[in-house]
């Protein structure tokens, strides 16, 4: 799952968020994250409205979905 990407831009840096893993038992989702040169994993929490799965992200906790994530080669 790990080919799934999405990138945000914060007003100054890139952020790339990779899946790594989504457990839709458990309500979790794996994300890699890179961000400034640096990689760290971090577990969040799913959540769901009519769009589908989400987390939320970053300080200002901005709702990024399961389904916009594309795939990359």
């Amino acid at each position: 799952m790990t080919n799934y990407e999405f990138r945000l831009f914060d007003g100054e840096y890139f952020h790339t968020l990779n899946l790594v893993k989504v457990d839709e038992d458990n309500k979790t989702a794996t994300v890699a994250i890179t961000y400034t040169g640096r990689i760290s994993v971090k577990d969040f929490n799913l959540q769901q409205d009519d769009n589908g799965l989400y987390f939320e992200y970053g300080p200002l906790f901005q709702p990024i979905h399961i389904n916009e994530f594309e795939y990359i080669d």
